[in-house]
């Protein structure tokens, strides 16, 4: 009796002890998944997302000298502009004298 109480003792133990591990690839799983997909997703997409942003910074949309040019033609385009206005603004008669002006002026140069 004495045997069939210590090995239904140690019956239980083991059942309780499997009861108790049974939770442990569970949250093994709970801990160390998140993580694990955490670090190959930042292994595996740092170097991508490097190179896309080391190539789109030195992609840039106008180089100085080119953004130089297009503002030196916006500033031509705005007095053509102001020429214009002030020549419609004028009465025909001082713009047949602005034309001999400056036809007199081109002749010179």
């Amino acid at each position: 009796s004495t045997n069939e109480s210590g090995s239904l003792t140690i019956h239980g133990l083991e059942v309780t002890k499997k009861k108790a591990l049974n939770p442990l690839p569970y949250l093994a799983s709970i801990v160390f998944l998140p993580w694990g997909i955490s670090l190959s997703f930042n292994k595996s997409m740092e170097p991508w997302v490097t190179n896309w942003w080391n190539t789109s910074q030195s992609e840039t949309f106008l180089n100085d000298i080119q953004e130089k040019n297009i503002l030196e033609g916006f500033i031509k385009l705005e007095e053509l502009f102001l020429l214009d206005e002030m020549i419609k603004e004028y009465p025909e008669t001082h713009i047949q004298k602005l034309r001999i002006g400056i036809h007199k002026e081109t002749i010179q140069l």
